[in-house]
């Protein structure tokens, strides 16, 4: 059985990892010490709520890779992301993990600071705003 782990970096029913097991258990984990820790307001959490239940995925409360790892999943299937947190919740998993790419919006450097949003603008902003004939 695959498992896809929706996480906070791919909240889309539209990403490619839908389509690579149309048949797979969606699972959006609700990691409250994670949002804790993020700092995330009460609406914050209300819209993120909104939007997965918007998806129809299941939602299970609790620690990712507890939850991932008891729902007895040959391959977790999940959207790939520079999140350093989500990809050590990755590592973590047994078994197959199969990452899966989405086009990006915009060009980022590897090496940009992704701790704050303006940070990340900063560096995203000239190639996000470009038309849309002007993206390869």
């Amino acid at each position: 059985m695959d498992v896809i782990w929706v996480h906070l970096d791919a909240v889309s029913r539209t990403h490619p990892v839908f389509g690579r097991s149309p048949d797979a258990r969606a699972v959006f984990v609700w990691d409250a010490a994670d949002l804790e820790r993020r700092g995330w307001t009460l609406k914050r959490c209300v819209f993120l709520h909104e939007c997965v239940t918007a998806m129809d995925v299941e939602i299970v409360a609790g620690d990712p890779v507890d939850v991932l790892s008891g729902l007895g999943a040959d391959r977790v299937l999940c959207a790939e992301t520079p999140n350093p947190a989500l990809q050590a919740v990755m590592d973590a998993l047994p078994g197959e993990v199969v990452r899966v790419a989405a086009r990006p919006f915009t060009d980022v450097p590897a090496d940009t600071d992704m701790g704050r949003f303006f940070r990340f603008w900063n560096s995203a902003k000239r190639s996000a705003l470009r038309r849309t004939d002007e993206i390869a």
